[in-house]
């Protein structure tokens, strides 16, 4: 198969589908909004705000330093006004330039219809074009590393420039990007091996990357006393959770090791995009040729740092697989499914080989007890095995477009986001009633976020009156005559721990003998109201 960059030209028609995805992309973003998350969202959309008005301090936390995380998206928010939604639109653009840079170099042989689906339709990967989390803008960073790679014999200077500064703003974005370091190593052993190694473009990324290192860890050395003061940062934020495995013994680490990265690729949609990259992949390592080997070679790392890094240096700790996280695979993958798709069409054995692979992830389905997720599997057999190509693409774009179109109807009736601001704010606003508003501590976490605005200027006045459900024992000295009680039932969906502060509230009410008034169950909202007699 010709690879070569010389051989990188597409037939005019290839454009439609550059444009098809792109169009899918943003009206994903326009209508798939559906709200915040009330987790680590809501420090970035903070921290861009105070970033853009002067007032945003790097300190001890590492989330502070993720300056590529909050920085862009910040300035869309101090462009257009602070809207969630509109701040996530950096998020889009990104996404957006991802799909163009893997359009640009795919080979002409390829069908650039198999990267636009592949790469636009994975529901944990699309669901975060509409958040402000760094994975999104790091889709971007990780994206442009093995992109710049591929121009390294024709445009070495530029081409290493460009590599470290994806290396470098992926870094600022979040430390995740550190899976691909040993890329620009391994690239030059590999063109030593092959003796098509370019000087230029290994000078190129010596002289860059001491530059930034310079400045980066001089910054910190002058700030802070300590050029190494973000990884001194990474290793103290690190705390025992559910999501931890060394405290939790051996046996919880070798799990973490084995069967739990097949399980979390099966149980988040991950698994078809892993199986049929498969022989984009074999083509890559077989070949040699770019720009497929690049990206083979970025996945492998890509895989391996996922699977094996640590989340503090101080001991070894397997990082927990959240799939947010691992939204950074998409693009690669969709390339290597695009350079593949020829490969196992027309090879028995591959499809064969396929198939066992899509029946594995569907007997971990069974076992999950998903069996939803054993149907779409299953599906995939169809696409494998269907000989008439006229119908192979329209039924995989079915197959694909369907779960990532419905997932915003999920999310949206699951959240009811636009219910929840509305009846806070109305709530906040009313004049007639008294006392304080208790609520889930993840809404009074994300007062400020839900709460952005007031007509005179300080909307801590509407803010303050949200009181985390957590601190009911603080009121015992001083109990409220009347209270709101607001309960966000989406709390069981995402938040289920907190159903221990909801049955507490619920047993401290009783003993101070509060008298319920009034109680409305709206959509996933239960609002009461109470006084004392």
């Amino acid at each position: 198969m010709k690879t070569h960059l010389s051989s990188i030209r597409h037939k005019p028609h290839s454009k439609n589908a550059l444009i098809a995805g792109m169009f899918f992309l943003v009206l994903f973003w326009v209508f798939g909004f559906d709200g915040i998350t009330f987790s680590d969202d809501v420090y970035y959309l903070l921290a861009g705000k105070s970033f853009w008005q002067g007032t945003m301090e790097v300190n001890s936390y590492h989330f502070s330093s993720r300056w590529g995380a909050y920085v862009p998206s910040g300035f869309f928010g101090y462009l257009f006004g602070f809207n969630p939604h509109v701040i996530a639109g950096f998020s889009a653009v990104c996404y957006l330039l991802s799909l163009v840079l893997l359009y640009k170099i795919l080979p002409n042989s390829c069908s650039p219809w198999i990267l636009v689906l592949w790469f636009s339709t994975q529901v944990y990967f699309m669901h975060f074009i509409t958040k402000v989390y760094p994975d999104a803008p790091l889709v971007f960073w990780v994206t442009l590393v093995p992109f710049a790679a591929n121009f390294r014999q024709h445009r070495p200077f530029m081409s290493g420039i460009i590599l470290v500064l994806a290396l470098f703003g992926g870094f600022l974005t979040k430390e995740t990007i550190i899976f691909l370091a040993p890329f620009p190593i391994l690239l030059f052993l590999w063109d030593w091996k092959n003796r098509s190694l370019n000087p230029i473009f290994y000078y190129s990324i010596l002289a860059t990357g001491l530059i930034f290192s310079l400045l980066y860890l001089g910054y910190f050395w002058i700030q802070f006393g300590d050029p190494l003061y973000r990884v001194t940062s990474i290793n103290a934020g690190h705390y025992i959770s559910e999501f931890t495995y060394a405290d939790k013994g051996i046996w919880s680490i070798l799990k973490r090791l084995t069967i739990t990265p097949l399980i979390t690729f099966v149980e988040r949609v991950y698994w078809p995009w892993m199986v049929f990259a498969i022989p984009g992949i074999y083509e890559g390592f077989k070949s040699k040729e770019a720009p497929v080997f690049e990206f083979s070679l970025a996945f492998l790392l890509l895989l391996l740092g996922f699977w094996f890094m640590s989340s503090t240096l101080e001991f070894y700790n397997p990082i927990y697989l959240n799939p947010r996280h691992l939204i950074i695979l998409i693009p690669i993958l969709s390339f290597l499914i695009s350079i593949g798709w020829n490969v196992w069409a027309s090879s028995r054995k591959w499809k064969i080989n396929l198939s066992i692979l899509i029946l594995a992830g569907s007997l971990i389905s069974v076992f999950q007890g998903d069996f939803k997720q054993v149907v779409f599997l299953m599906a995939f057999t169809s696409v494998i095995w269907l000989d008439k190509k006229s119908l192979k693409i329209p039924i995989l774009a079915l197959l694909l477009i369907f779960p990532a179109l419905y997932s915003i109807h999920y999310q949206k009736e699951l959240k009811q986001y636009e219910a929840l601001i509305s009846t806070i704010d109305e709530l906040t606003h009313d004049t007639e009633r008294q006392g304080p508003i208790l609520t889930n501590n993840f809404i009074h976490f994300s007062r400020e976020v839900i709460l952005p605005y007031d007509e005179s200027g300080d909307p801590k006045r509407y803010q303050d009156q949200l009181v985390p459900i957590e601190s009911i024992y603080e009121m015992n000295q001083d109990l409220p005559e009347q209270l709101t009680i607001l309960i966000y039932q989406y709390y069981q969906h995402a938040y289920p721990k907190e159903q221990e502060d909801v049955d507490r509230l619920e047993t401290w009410l009783k003993k101070n003998n509060y008298v319920l008034d009034s109680e409305i169950e709206t959509g996933n909202l239960w609002i009461r109201h109470f006084h004392l007699p």
